[in-house]
C-alpha cells in the first residue's frame, strides 16, 4: 500500500504544467495614463451668434450683432478651457461734484463672456454671460412720462445683464431672454445661434 502511494506521488511530480488560459490570467488595471488618453478629445471650433434687439412694440428700433468663435471641450477638459471674452464700447467722462471737482470715466458698451461643454449625445451645454449698458438718448418720451431728472447734466446709463446656462444643438436658435426697459418700455430680447464649424 505505501509503495502504491509513493509511486502516485511521484507520477504527480512528473507530469507536465498546464498551461494558464486567457480567462485564468488576471486582467491589467488600466493606468492613470491611459484613462486620460481614452478621455481627451479634441476641441471642437464653434461659431457663437449673439443678436441683441429692442422692440418698441411689434417694431424693431435696434440690433446689435455679435459673432466669434469659440472652442468647445468635453467636461474632462472643461477646466482647462479660457473660454472667449469681448470687450467692446467707449469710456465716457463723467464730472463728480464736490469743491475738487474731477472727471472719471464710465465704461458703456458690450461684455460677453462664454464658455462651451460639448456633451456626449453631441450637444452643447454654453455658459454666457452678456453684459451691455448704453447711454439714454435726451429728451426721451419715456424720461418726460416718469419725470426722470439728470443731475447737473450726468447721463443716464441703462444697464442690461444675463448670466445663462442653456443647452443648444449644431445649428439651433435660442430666444430665451425677454426684458422690459423700465423707462421707455421697450422689450429687450437677446437670440443665440450656435454652428459647429467643420
Amino acid at each position: 500500500m505505501k509503495k502504491l502511494v509513493r509511486l502516485v506521488l511521484l507520477g504527480a511530480l512528473f507530469l507536465p504544467a498546464q498551461p494558464v488560459s486567457g480567462q485564468d490570467k488576471p486582467q491589467e488595471k488600466p493606468t492613470e495614463k491611459a484613462k486620460t488618453v481614452e478621455r481627451s478629445k479634441p476641441a471642437i471650433p464653434v461659431k457663437v451668434q449673439i443678436v441683441f434687439t429692442e422692440h418698441d412694440g411689434d417694431k424693431k428700433i435696434a440690433s446689435m450683432p455679435y459673432s466669434f468663435v469659440s472652442t468647445a471641450r468635453d467636461i474632462y477638459n472643461y477646466a482647462n478651457s479660457a473660454g472667449t471674452s469681448i470687450r467692446s464700447g467707449v469710456r465716457i467722462p463723467v464730472e463728480t461734484d464736490g469743491k475738487d471737482q474731477k472727471t472719471t470715466y464710465l465704461d458703456v458698451g458690450s461684455n460677453i463672456d462664454c464658455r462651451i461643454i460639448a456633451e456626449d449625445d453631441g450637444r452643447f451645454a454654453l455658459n454666457l454671460v452678456f453684459d451691455r449698458s448704453a447711454i439714454y438718448p435726451g429728451g426721451a418720451s419715456g424720461e418726460e412720462k416718469l419725470e426722470v431728472t439728470r443731475p447737473n447734466g450726468q447721463p443716464l446709463i441703462r444697464s442690461f445683464r444675463i448670466s445663462e446656462n442653456m443647452i443648444l444643438k449644431d445649428g439651433q436658435n435660442s430666444e430665451s431672454v425677454l426684458s422690459t426697459d423700465p423707462l421707455t418700455g421697450h422689450i429687450l430680447r437677446v437670440s443665440v445661434t450656435i454652428n459647429v464649424l467643420k
